[in-house]
């Protein structure tokens, strides 16, 4: 069985790599999501055994199974005799995580009991944990190089609207002369830009592993990212930075986790609060245990095991059969909106922005 991890982004590679090791005939497939990220994959892909699926797209039918972080609707309009794996890369932004395109899946790979109950309605579903944090939760983990003689603040933002890059940095900038601050960005930012402006804060861009930087974190700062959840997994003191009315914008919904964890977190939109919040959370988080309860329900596995749990469900995954989904996946496919929209650059937004009802 030929197993291909189709990735868009260096970022795919922390997602799969501990999945793919365990798997001896699996290939990366780069598959292009806009230009500047094929650039920035192909580069940190050259030696990472990976095949070029936008120079030579033939090569995926040389695949038995595809895995994804989510649809990419170019390559499933080509390959829909393969069985399409999903593995789940995050719990935030619900009307893009849980949105339909979600059905044209045979297998997903989620955290624990929330995202499982969610994508069940689209097919089976394996509760493998997060393989990302194997090596975190072996000891395996060196941290990133950082002052021994200051705290470290770690900022992770999300990127688009729900980003509070724009007041955030100052605050940060100023607290840069008595900690150590780190600003990991998303990787759809360009992290070039920021650094000719933040020369305080060490700038770091989607292609750095976060496992070394949440080692060295004393304190992660996020905002709507999905990895506030990797804060939460890795039992980091947390402070959400605020958007007034974020709650109603496209891209998420006020019942997605991004939402709901800030009952389990200090947050504010105020900039001299974020401050004090901050400085709160180094000598003690008031939510930290409550946090810890709740994780339980996010993620099912926590013992270093999750990469070869998913491997094995991989191997034993098959298409999804049932012929109520293939008349509703035809119906999807054949659609005037799927169809005018399917060879878009941008045809992963139209996704989730169009289509968020299943909700």
């Amino acid at each position: 069985m030929q197993i291909g991890f189709l990735c868009t982004t260096p970022f795919h590679f922390y997602l799969f790599e501990p999945v793919k090791k365990h798997l001896v005939d699996s290939k990366y497939i780069l598959v292009e999501s806009n230009p500047r990220q094929y650039k920035s994959a192909r580069e940190f892909f050259k030696d990472k055994d990976a095949f070029d699926g936008v120079e030579s797209p033939q090569v995926i039918k040389d695949f038995d199974v595809l895995v994804c972080p989510f649809l990419m609707p170019l390559v499933y309009r080509e390959n829909r005799d393969k069985v399409f794996v999903r593995m789940v890369y995050g719990l935030s932004k619900a009307t893009w995580n849980y949105g339909w395109w979600n059905m044209f899946f045979d297998e997903f790979l989620v955290y624990g009991s929330y995202d499982g109950n969610i994508l069940s309605f689209y097919g089976p579903t394996v509760k493998v944990g997060n393989p990302k944090f194997d090596d975190w939760f072996n000891g395996k983990v060196e941290p990133y190089p950082v002052s021994q003689d200051k705290k470290t603040i770690l900022y992770l933002p999300t990127y688009d609207d729900l980003s509070t890059l724009s007041w955030v940095l100052p605050v940060l900038s100023k607290m840069a002369e008595n900690f150590n601050v780190i600003l990991k960005t998303h990787h759809g930012t360009n992290a070039t830009e920021l650094k000719k402006v933040f020369s305080k804060l060490e700038i770091l861009g989607g292609d750095v592993d976060i496992l070394p930087l949440l080692a060295s974190a004393d304190v992660v700062v996020s905002d709507y990212s999905g990895a506030i959840f990797d804060a939460v997994l890795a039992g980091k003191p947390l402070v959400l930075a605020d958007i007034p009315g974020a709650e109603t914008f496209p891209s998420t919904t006020p019942s997605s986790l991004e939402h709901v964890i800030r009952n389990y977190a200090l947050h504010t939109s105020d900039q001299t609060l974020l401050m004090d919040y901050v400085l709160q959370a180094l000598e003690k988080d008031p939510y930290f245990e409550k946090r810890k309860a709740v994780a339980e329900e996010w993620f099912a596995v926590r013992d270093g095991s999750s990469g070869k749990r998913a491997a094995d469900a991989i191997l034993n995954a098959q298409k999804d059969l049932r012929e109520e989904k293939h008349f509703v996946q035809k119906a999807l496919l054949t659609s005037a909106e799927f169809t005018k929209d399917l060879y878009k650059k941008k045809a992963e937004r139209f996704l989730g922005k169009y289509f968020s009802w299943l909700l």
